[in-house]
């Protein structure tokens, strides 16, 4: 999850973009998206600049974090799984004749204060650090990739307040492993063992990061999101099919969850309660 520090960078960034050392990759619907070569790898982060004017901070929390409801509307998912200790088992298609990619991953959803919300999603038991070192724990310091989405006009960046502690935690001790440790409320040294299911046709993914914050924008119509995402999707895929499917991609998922935003708005009640995740100590 996103500590305090990390947060208050998120803000800033709503407010005034970093994008000198990143490379612009594309310009869609209303986004600006960049990217940054991950170093002594061939992998990439990816960083965008944009704003919803039509969907509130928490419509859009509520529909991020609503994976039943996602299986109606992005037709890349193949479906998901709610495993022990809060993994998430979730399946999506890859670009024809790639197998489909698995991912196993935590996720933590936080209301720092009203409408302002922090979403962190992180595969269990690896993480590459910033120099390309691939480790055999996680951390959310370890890895801090960014996709920004702005608005074109500032947003006033709250105070800092004192950054939160991180775990590092024990993970798998080779390829092989068929078990990780996961942390528990209390002592940093106390873990449960969740086991790996069996390899099936997909490729698993044992590297991805996706942090999310959500603020309300100044009419509370709508909402600027702070959006990071890297992914290791394994495999020999070649760059052109890499380039193609990250330019197809990128823009669909935006447009489609801005469009399931909107269709919930106007077919159902009121936004569901998101699942309650231990207090992170980020403050807004």
């Amino acid at each position: 999850m996103l500590t305090d520090q990390q947060f208050q960078e998120c803000l800033a960034e709503l407010k005034v973009p970093r994008v000198d050392s990143w490379e612009l990759f594309l310009d869609h619907h209303g986004f600006k998206v960049y990217r940054k070569a991950l170093p002594n790898t061939a992998l990439y982060e990816y960083k965008a600049l944009g704003h919803y004017p039509d969907v509130p901070a928490k419509l859009l929390a509520d529909v991020f974090t609503d994976l039943e409801y996602r299986m109606t509307w992005d037709k890349n998912m193949v479906g998901f799984k709610k495993l022990d200790h809060g993994v998430i088992h979730y399946t999506t298609k890859f670009p024809w004749p790639l197998s489909p990619r698995e991912y196993f991953y935590e996720q933590t959803t936080h209301e720092p204060k009203p409408n302002h919300f922090c979403v962190s999603s992180q595969t269990v038991g690896k993480t590459r650090a910033t120099d390309g070192t691939l480790q055999n724990f996680y951390s959310s310091n370890n890895y801090k990739s960014m996709v920004t989405l702005v608005p074109s006009s500032s947003y006033s960046t709250p105070s800092s307040g004192g950054a939160s502690s991180l775990l590092a935690v024990p993970g798998l001790s080779g390829a092989a492993a068929s078990s990780i440790s996961l942390p528990t409320p209390g002592s940093e040294s106390d873990s449960k063992v969740f086991k790996l299911p069996p390899p099936n046709k997909s490729v698993r993914v044992e590297e991805y990061r996706q942090d999310v914050v959500m603020i309300p924008s100044e009419d509370d119509k709508g909402c600027y999101v702070w959006f990071g995402y890297f992914d290791d999707p394994k495999g020999h895929i070649p760059s052109s099919i890499v380039n193609w499917a990250t330019k197809s991609g990128i823009p669909g998922f935006l447009k489609g969850i801005q469009d399931a935003c909107l269709r919930r708005a106007a077919t159902a009640g009121p936004v569901r309660d998101r699942p309650a995740t231990p207090d992170s100590g980020i403050e807004a």
